[in-house]
């Protein structure tokens, strides 16, 4: 009797360390790699905004990740600015996975954009 009460209190400790590990918010990544413009611009359409600030689309070939879970080689992001990033740069970003399983460029705090804590 007494090993039925031991496993039964090892599987409910195993779930509660499993549920635990398991975050609330989505996790970031860092990554290294090249980024290829795919030319797609939808403007805000602010009046107020004299640089016309809107989302852009991109793909990212992978090169390494830096932190957080492992990303295809190619992936598709999407980031907010007036302006292309430069293609063909080795650049490091931060991303964070959207629900459409696009990922959202994040930028600095106080910039404009996606703020990833």
């Amino acid at each position: 009797m007494r090993s039925g009460y031991a496993i039964l209190l090892a599987a409910v400790l195993i779930t509660g360390v499993a549920a635990a590990e398991t975050p609330d918010t989505p996790q970031d990544v860092e990554a290294y790699g090249h980024l290829k413009n795919l030319y797609t611009y939808e403007p805000t359409n602010d009046p107020d905004d004299w640089l016309g600030h809107g989302w852009m689309t991109a793909e990212f070939r992978v090169q390494r990740v830096l932190s957080g879970p492992k990303l295809p080689r190619v992936i598709t992001v999407r980031y907010f600015g007036h302006t292309f990033i430069q293609d063909k740069r080795k650049v490091r970003l931060k991303l964070r996975r959207g629900e459409d399983g696009v990922y959202l460029l994040c930028v600095p705090a106080g910039s404009a954009g996606i703020q990833c804590p």
